[in-house]
Formats: C-alpha cells, structure tokens, sequence
C-alpha cells in the first residue's frame, strides 16, 4: 500500500470470485473497525477518504471501473486474463491488490465418478516442486493465496474448472470430450480412463455458402478440422471414428446441435428458396452469415466471394498450405501469388483464378514479405464491388446541382446558424437535384445539427423511412442524445443495430426510418444490409473508410442508396487516396478510377484542378470564418520549457543509443523519450514520483492555478500509463475525481456530460486520437498537451473539444516540453515536434493537403541524430 497522508482511518478492499465474476468491495478502517463503503464514491466521501492510506486502490478500481472491461462494478474473469497480461493495465490490477504473477502449475485430471450422465472429475494441482498446492496454501480458483503472496492459475487451469462444474452440458460424454479437448490442447495429464478413448469436443461450426447453379445454392458445413468436417457430414454421426487401431467419438455443444438440426431443413436452396431465405435468414440459422442472390444487391456488388485464408505447414520435405480456420489443403500458385504482392504489396487480398486468397501479414510473412503481424480481419465472405481501383467500372453520375432555399422543419427544436441554415440547405438542394456530399466543416461547427434538420426535412418528404447512420460506436449515444434533445420527433424511430441480440432481418431493417450501425458491425452484416435500398446513406466521421483496401470502406461502397452523404473535419489525414476512397463512396467514378487521380492529383499535385472537380460535393466552413464574433478568444500561450530531471537524462542517454539502428528500432526510440519525459517510471515500472518528471511538476503547479479560478481543465496524452500516474497524483493533491477518456472508457457521453455537469475546478484525462471526435466538453476552457501528436491537425481537434459551439470562455492552450541538452544538444523529440509543428500549423487548417507524418518523423529524426 502506498501512504497518501496521515488520516484516522484507512481504506481496504476486498474481492471474491463468484459465477465467472470478480467482485470487489472497500471498507473505511479504523482499528478493528471495518465500515463498508459504498461505490463508486459519492463527492463527499471522496473529498473525506482521499488523504487515507490505501486510497490509491480506489483510484484505481475507478479508473478500471471507467473503461468497458468492467460491468456494473465486476471484472469478468476472462477479461482478468486479457489485461493482466497487458503493460498498460496490469499496474492497475496490480495497485488493485489483484494477482499479477502466474503460479505455474503441474497438473492432472482424474475422472472419480460414473461416465454417464454426470462424471465427477478431480484436478490435482502441484508445483514445480511436485507438491500438492492444498499442502503450501489456499486454492480459490482462479486464484492461489501462498503465505502472505498471491498468484492466478494458468488460464486454461481456469476454464477447466470451469467446465467440470458446469451444468450446461447436456450429457456426460459432452463434459467428458470437452474436459479431453482442453487437456489435450494444453498438455494436461488425464489419468488411464480418460485416456482409454479419445472424444472429440464440437462447440462450433462454419458455414460456406457455394452457388453451384444460378438456382441453387449449398451450405456446407465446415468444423475445425477435415475429421470434424468429415463427421459433420456423415450419417452415422454417433459411431466412433477408428484410426490406427485409436477410436474418437465426436460430441457436440447444444449450440451446435440445434444448428444442424435446423441446417438440415434447408441444406439445399432451390429457385423461390433462394430470395425466400434472403428475405428471412433468420427463418432457417439466425446465428450465421450467409451469401446472397446478387439481384438484392447494388448494380456495384458484381457476386460473394469466398476467401481462402492458408498459412503453411513445412513436412514431407515441402510445404503445405491449409486453410487456417478450417485446416482443409488449400492448393495456390505461390509464384503467381508473390507476383501478385510485389505489383501491390499493400493489398490484402488477391485473386488468383476463380479464389481470393487473403493475404495477410502472417501469409506475407510465410511468402518471404516482411515480419508477422497480429491480424485482425476474420471477415471469410464478403461482397465482392466493382472498386474502381485499376479502372473504372462503376460510376452513377450527378443529376444536377441546382441550389435553393428550403423551409426549416418545424419540428426542429433548434435555431440555426446562419451557416448551419446554408449547410441544411445544401444538404436538401444535393438530394433533390440526385446528387450527393462531402460535408467536411471545422470540428464543432454542428455538422451533426445540419443533418438531423435534413433528416427532419426528408421525413416531411416521404423520404426518410429507411434511412442508414453508419458511425464509430462511440458516436451513437451521441447522435441519440442529439436527436432527442432537437428532434424529439425521431426519438421512437431509432433502431440501433449492435450486440448479440441484433435483428438480421431483411424486412426488419427496410422498415425502420434511422438505423445506427458501427463501420465494423456494418462490415460482418453487409450481406444483411446490402439487400436493403436506403433512402439515405449517411457516413459520419467518415475517415474511418479512408483505406480502400479495408473490409470496411468495401462494405459501405456496396451499400445501396439513393443520397449519400460522407461526414469529417478531416477527410485527409495521411494522403490523397483517402480523399478518393470517401469520393468513391459518395460519386463513384467522379473522382475518376483510383489509377486516374493518382496520375492527376497525387505525381502532379495539381490541387486546384482537384478541388475544382471537388466543389459541387464539398462543402467546409471553419471557425475563424463564421463564428470569428460568436466564440470567445482562444489563446495559444508560449510553450513552457522545463529541463530533464537527473532520471530522465539517464534514461535517454541509454535509449539514445537505439537510435542508430534501423528505421523501426529508431521510432521505437522516439516512442520510448516521449513516454520517458512524460514520467520516467512509465518506462521503468518504478514507483513514479512528482520530482521525477518536471512536466509533472508544472503541471501541479499549473492546476493549482486553475483551481484558484475555480475553472476546468482537460489533459491530453496517448499514453495509458501516463493517464494512470497523472490520475493518481492529481487524485492525491486536489481530492477530485479525474476521469479517463481513451479507446476503452465504456460511455463517453455519459462520462462528459457528468463533466460538464459538475460545479467548479474539474480535470479530465484524454487521449488526443480517441477524444478527437464527437464530444463537446465545453465547460472545460484550458487544455493542456502533456505529450504532442504527430500530426498538427488531431491536436487542433483535440483542442476543440473545448474551443466550439456551446463555449463561453476564452480557451487557453498550454504545451509542456521538456529539454535535454546533454543529450540532445540540438533538441529533444519535444522540442523538434515543437519546432517542425508551428511551421507546419497551417496545414493543419487545409484538410485536403495531406500532411506527411512518416516525413515528419524522418525529420525529427534526422535532427536528433546529427548530435
């Protein structure tokens, strides 16, 4: 435990595993007293505990309690084992009191009782030592209490207690295969009768679609391996399988055996059958995907494609592919392959014959292409779209682009700026006139506003019902907020389609007038989605699409709908191309063939011919333009230089050396000095403290300031572990709850608006990327960049998260940079940023020049090396 001061009590905790839950529990201790405490904290006992000892593990419960991995105050235990293993976050399950070191274990399952409907199995558990564990300490699974230390169980230990006490298996031979199937992926010992026969645990199947006539389709089933597969398909499928004089029986989940009892009504679609299942997959296997009759789809969508995913096996003295989910051969062209990749090598997936070949990293790596990756795309049957890449195939042409004035909806409850009017306007003109956007103004300008009076106008024509919001997940509580405070007439018409429990149901969906579904959930349905003729197609923050490669901007390309409309403050944040992708989304083939506007507008950089082809679908407003006499000042103050404390220097003197290597050990150099300079300990994992980090230091000093003002103040890092530290010592000095806003938090609306809500001095921690976009944190009026961004524009966002509609202060914006002479006597990795980003800072207000991060880089350093 760490001391925060001297208090007449302490705060403990507790926690218990209870149904696949860790539960947690803190009291206030005052000798042999222990009082609960109820949690999260009110204002009030957090004001009167902060200054006890122990009262950082409350803290940290708070910061986890923040993110989506805790539900209603319980860690699920399968999340436990994701985060303990992760840099980030095992600190925090460390200052938690949890485990955090793994008891390496020994064991061996013994099967005590009857083999049918209920066995009865025993785990014994020793240590590396060959003793029992019950014989040196306590066993509470998942975890193991030795003396005054505690460990967690080996993961796979975890499930398979799990397993033998569950009641969810249907027969005993289920358990029993199940129990097998882990044993025998771990290499656990089983004792001589769970040896004597081998059983084959089901829990899953695949299902590929194949059209092998224009009037019928197979879905054939597919398990983990070609014996499953085999088996699935069989007749006899209870008879055991012998191979070399061994026997395997097969059993099979629940799950799994409703899914063939239901499959096997329909194993072949004949003629009307095919659009009857399309119109209600449901009807035959709601939990899988299917292909579909290409006449549901867009004129874009040219067919299904099934994907090949084959990683290599090296025997019989040559290599072997198998498919890597299915484990079937699967036969390719190597040679025709790495051809393929060197034309392209950024793509992931070719076509070789009739197949797409999924070429990821780890495939690319196996071809002699690079080093593997972690890889994240599972998608196996996708639609296949006219892409427009190497030549276009694909365009639908403009009606007209005609402009005029249109009634504001009376049941918007809102009044419009000038430029908003002028925006909803444009929006109504674009979709009258057959036409389509590109609706790309500042960050807080209410973009969002301007299409829900569109949406409002599109309802009073009969056009609304259906209509598709396509977003990142954690906009949609945002845009819902939005419509039911300005458009509460819409409130009762959003579906939102996510989770487990979505409808994917053709008819369904064709009758809902606002659909909210995220790019990646849009990705695994698009065969449900594809068959619906939308109204409106609207795609907000739409940069998430800017890769034309990825699953999901091919998904959204293939969507039908008669206006579309692409919505970002930032529809160029690397290169070019990602303006053509979201282009080729909202006019296809007006940008031309991707080939095309690479020859025209990237080798020639000829931007005024691109934005004259950009105009009719562009519209941009920035701030200093229409609300120069609405908001306040902002004031971007002189950068604070502070000098490395004795630890930083040290630190960097080492991590300078890596920098001679190659191009990624040198960025991993500069990663590592700004995370060093931010605080020493988050590279160290040493106890942090104030004095180790000067920026640390002022920031304390800073935040007194702000108190005195009795005002709000967000600060921005990347950095996880840099939010933990800050959040601890700002938690110790002030007393006040300090929320986290990353890619984790759970409910960012939620966590804003209690922000927003609260009375006085208040400090947010952000991370610039995550919170870049669609929160508004107006009651906030200085914001302070603890570590910079790459890139000026995602600073520039950050910042107005402050600086927007709504704010009635003048924003301050301070930057803390840390100098290093001694070992970079011509600047640190903060000091160049600082330099290279003011001369760069105005491109950050022109979002159709891209800004060049890699280059940016380079330069910084290039001038960090020429010590």
């Amino acid at each position: 435990m760490r001391l925060f001061g001297i208090g007449k009590a302490s705060v403990v905790n507790d926690y218990t595993c209870r149904d696949g839950e860790i539960l947690f529990s803190f009291f206030e201790q005052a000798g042999s007293k222990k009082t609960p405490i109820q949690v999260p904290l009110s204002d009030s006992d957090f004001r009167r505990l902060y200054k006890n000892e122990g009262f950082d593990r409350y803290v940290a419960y708070e910061e986890l309690n923040e993110t989506e991995f805790m539900e209603n105050g319980s860690l699920p235990i399968e999340v436990f084992y994701s985060l303990v293993s992760d840099e980030d976050f095992m600190p925090i399950l460390e200052r938690m009191g949890l485990p955090v070191s793994e008891k390496k274990v020994d064991l061996t399952i013994r099967m005590t009782g009857t083999s049918g409907q209920n066995p009865v199995f025993e785990l014994d558990l020793k240590n590396e030592q060959g003793i029992h564990l019950q014989h040196t300490g306590f066993v509470k699974y998942p975890f193991y209490q030795q003396e005054k230390e505690s460990f967690y169980l080996p993961k796979a230990v975890w499930e398979l207690y799990e397993t033998i006490n569950s009641s969810a298996f249907e027969t005993g031979y289920e358990k029993i295969a199940k129990v097998q199937t882990i044993a025998r992926t771990h290499d656990f010992q089983m004792d001589d009768f769970l040896k004597r026969e081998t059983y084959e645990y089901i829990d899953s199947i695949s299902i590929e679609p194949k059209l092998v006539e224009p009037d019928q389709m197979v879905l054939e089933v597919k398990g983990a391996s070609p014996a499953i597969t085999d088996h699935l398909n069989g007749q006899g499928r209870k008879l055991p399988v012998s191979s070399e004089g061994k026997r395997t029986r097969f059993a099979e989940s629940q799950q799994v055996k409703s899914d063939l009892k239901e499959l096997r009504k329909h194993p072949v679609l004949h003629d009307e059958e095919i659009p009857q299942f399309f119109d209600n997959p449901k009807s035959l296997f709601p939990d899988h995907e299917f292909s579909f009759d290409i006449e549901s789809f867009s004129e874009r969508v040219k067919g299904f494609i099934t994907i090949a995913r084959p990683r290599s096996v090296f025997r019989n003295g040559k290599t072997e592919w198998f498919d890597s989910e299915s484990g079937e051969p699967v036969p390719f062209d190597e040679e025709e392959l790495k051809k393929e990749i060197e034309k392209d090598p950024k793509r992931s997936f070719y076509r070789l014959a009739s197949t797409y070949i999924y070429a990821g990293n780890g495939l690319k790596a196996d071809l002699g292409f690079g080093k593997e990756e972690k890889e994240s795309d599972s998608t196996r049957v996708t639609l296949d779209i006219y892409d427009n890449e190497r030549a276009l195939e694909y365009d639908v042409k403009a009606k007209g682009r005609g402009f005029e004035s249109f009634p504001i909806p009376k049941t918007l409850q809102a009044n419009l700026y000038d430029y908003q009017k002028e925006g909803f306007d444009w929006l109504c003109s674009l979709e009258k006139s057959g036409s389509a956007g590109l609706l790309a103004d500042d960050m807080g300008l209410g973009k969002t506003m301007q299409v829900i009076a569109f949406l409002l106008h599109q309802r009073e024509q009969d056009k609304l019902v259906p209509s598709l919001i396509v977003l990142p997940i954690a906009l949609i509580e945002n845009w819902k907020n939005e419509i039911e405070k300005f458009a509460p007439v819409l409130k009762d018409s959003i579906y939102i389609h996510q989770g487990s429990q979505r409808i994917k149901d053709v008819a369904f969906l064709e009758n809902q007038p606002l659909t909210f579904i995220s790019y990646d959930t849009l990705k695994v349905d698009q065969l449900i989605f594809g068959q619906v003729t939308y109204q409106n197609i609207i795609a907000d923050e739409a940069q998430n699409i800017k890769s034309h490669l990825s699953s999901r901007s091919r998904a959204l390309r293939a969507m039908k709908g008669n206006f579309r409309l692409a919505m970002t403050g930032t529809p160029v944040e690397n290169g070019l191309e990602e303006l053509w992708t979201i282009m080729d989304f909202v006019a296809p083939g007006e940008m031309f063939s991707l080939a095309e506007f690479k020859a025209q507008f990237v080798k020639q950089t000829n931007h005024e011919l691109l934005m004259t082809k950009l105009k009719d679908f562009y519209l941009r407003r920035t701030k200093q333009e229409v609300l120069a006499d609405r908001l306040p000042q902002k004031h971007l103050l002189a950068p604070v230089y502070l000098n490395a404390s004795a630890k930083q220097k040290h630190l960097a003197g080492t991590v300078r050396s890596s920098m001679s290597g190659g191009q990624a050990s040198a960025l991993n150099a500069l990663m590592h000095l700004r995370q060093l300079y931010a605080h020493p300990a988050v590279v160290t994992d040493e106890e942090p403290l104030v004095r180790d980090s000067p920026k640390l230091v002022e920031l304390m000093a800073l935040l007194g300031r702000v108190q005195k003002q009795q005002e709000k103040v967000l600060v921005f890092t990347e950095f996880r572990k840099v939010h933990s530290i800050l959040k601890t010592e700002i938690t110790k000095k002030y007393g006040i709850h300090v929320p986290v806003i990353d890619g984790t938090t759970a409910n960012r609306s939620e966590v804003v608006r209690q922000f927003n809500e609260k009375s006085g001095f208040a400090v947010m921690l952000l991370s610039p990327k995550a919170a870049g976009v669609g929160l508004t944190i107006t009651s906030a009026n200085h914001v302070i960049h603890f570590t910079r961004w790459w890139n000026p524009a995602v600073e520039n966002q950050a910042t107005d998260r402050a600086y927007r509609i709504g704010q009635t202060k003048d924003v301050y914006v301070y930057q803390l940079i840390t100098k290093d002479a001694e070992n970079f006597p011509k600047g640190t990795v903060e000091e160049l940023m600082h330099e290279l980003l003011s001369e760069k800072s105005a491109l950050a207000e022109n979002v159709i020049v891209p800004f060049d991060t890699a280059s940016f880089q380079r330069q910084v350093l290039e001038k960090m090396k020429s010590v």
